[in-house]
């Protein structure tokens, strides 16, 4: 189980960030990734997998004006 956004998300362990946002159809080059308090850095999203019990905060940017 982990928690994203504070819902709770199954079937994503062991994915990698970047393939976790694709299936989300995040927008990868517009958003914050942070994972147990700490963010996860654009260039770590590859090799950054995500883990049982991990909790997740998602951040998009919108621009506008």
């Amino acid at each position: 189980m982990v928690i994203v956004n504070g819902q709770t998300e199954t079937g994503i362990v062991g994915q990698t960030i970047t393939e976790f946002l694709t299936q989300r159809g995040a927008p990868l080059e517009n958003i914050v990734v942070e994972r147990n308090g700490d963010i996860v850095h654009r260039a770590d999203f590859d090799v950054t997998l995500v883990a049982e019990n991990d909790k997740l905060e998602l951040i998009s940017f919108v621009g506008g004006g």
